[in-house]
């Protein structure tokens, strides 16, 4: 997977938004199928594993540390 510089912080946010949103909809027992939607989330932390790696590679070309993105991930799970 190969990310620009000036996308990697936008997909990042894009990926714990995505998580987030998900999450509420899976908890707010809106959801008749909450089987398939749980693999849906499983592959979008797959998603942001795999694009957090390659953020790794030009964090310091971006000028934006990772470690933002990971606090507000724990305060989103």
């Amino acid at each position: 997977m190969n990310i620009s510089n000036n996308m990697a912080p936008v997909a990042m946010q894009a990926i714990f938004d995505a998580i987030k949103f998900n999450q509420a909809l899976l908890n707010s027992g809106v959801l008749k199928d909450t089987k398939d939607h749980e693999e849906y989330l499983m592959s979008l932390e797959l998603l942001l594993s795999h694009v957090e790696n390659e953020y790794k590679k030009v964090e310091k070309e971006i000028g934006l540390p990772l470690s933002r993105f990971i606090q507000g991930k724990s305060e989103s799970t």
